[in-house]
C-alpha cells in the first residue's frame, strides 16, 4: 500500500502537464539537459518551496530546494536563491519579499542561474505544498530561458495530507492551510515563513505522512 500511495502521488498531475513534459523531453533530447528527463532510480527526493511576488517589471521569485531521504532532511545541502530584475529600484514590495523569504540578494534570472537550480534538483522527484500553483512562475521562467519546465515527478504534500486524513478520519474535514496541516501531524513549523523553512517543513511533513502510511498499511 505504501508503494502504491507513493507512486500515485508521484505521477499525479493533469494531462496537460504530462503532454508538456513529453514535448519538452523530445525538444531536449539532444541537449545537455536530456538526462533530467530520465527516470530516477535512487532514494532521494528534493523538497521545493517557491514564493513569487509580482512587480511592475517582472516577478521576483524566491526558492529553496532541500535534499531528503527516508531517514533525514539534509538542510546542509540546501539551494536557496532569489531571482528577479536586478536593475529595478528597491521598493517596499521587494523589501517585504526579502524580509519574508530570507533568500538573499536578488540574482538575475539568467540561464546560468537557472541551470544551477535544475542541476541541483537533477531528475529526483520533487515534494512540496501545492506544487503546481507555487512553481508556475518558475516554470514560465525556465521555459523562457532553458526551453523546458521542471520535468520531475512531483509529490503534492497537500494532496497527500488530505488523502491520508480522509483515510484515517473520514468524518473530519482536512485542514486546508500549510500551517494547519503541520499542526495536524505534529510537524515543527519553526522558520516556516522563509522559503528554506517552508521547504524543510514540507520535507518533514512528507516523511511524517510516509511513516503514518507505513503504520496503517
Amino acid at each position: 500500500m505504501r508503494l502504491l500511495d507513493r507512486h500515485v502521488a508521484l505521477f499525479s498531475g493533469s494531462l496537460r502537464t504530462l503532454l508538456r513534459r513529453e514535448s519538452d523531453r523530445r525538444r531536449c533530447a539532444d541537449s545537455p539537459y536530456a538526462w533530467l528527463f530520465q527516470p530516477y532510480m535512487g532514494e532521494e527526493l528534493v523538497a521545493l518551496a517557491c514564493t513569487t511576488t509580482p512587480t511592475s517589471s517582472s516577478p521576483v521569485i524566491s526558492l529553496a530546494a532541500v535534499v531528503l531521504s527516508q531517514q533525514q532532511v539534509r538542510t546542509s545541502r540546501a539551494f536557496v536563491m532569489t531571482l528577479g530584475n536586478t536593475k529595478q529600484p528597491e521598493s517596499a514590495t521587494l523589501r517585504r519579499h526579502h524580509l519574508l523569504c530570507e533568500a538573499g540578494e536578488v540574482q538575475p534570472p539568467s540561464s546560468a542561474n537557472l541551470s544551477a537550480l535544475v542541476e541541483f534538483i537533477g531528475n529526483r522527484p520533487i515534494v512540496g505544498w501545492q506544487l503546481e500553483q507555487r512553481i508556475g512562475a518558475l516554470n514560465t521562467l525556465l521555459t523562457k530561458r532553458l526551453n523546458f519546465a521542471l520535468p520531475n515527478a512531483q509529490v503534492d504534500v497537500a494532496r497527500l495530507h488530505q488523502r491520508q486524513l480522509r483515510r484515517l478520519h473520514p468524518q473530519v474535514e482536512a485542514p486546508s492551510s500549510f500551517a494547519q496541516a503541520l499542526a495536524c501531524w505534529q510537524v515543527p513549523a519553526m522558520g516556516v515563513q522563509s522559503v528554506l523553512g517552508e521547504a524543510t517543513a514540507s520535507a518533514l511533513l512528507y516523511m511524517r505522512l510516509q511513516r503514518v502510511m507505513a503504520e496503517v498499511a
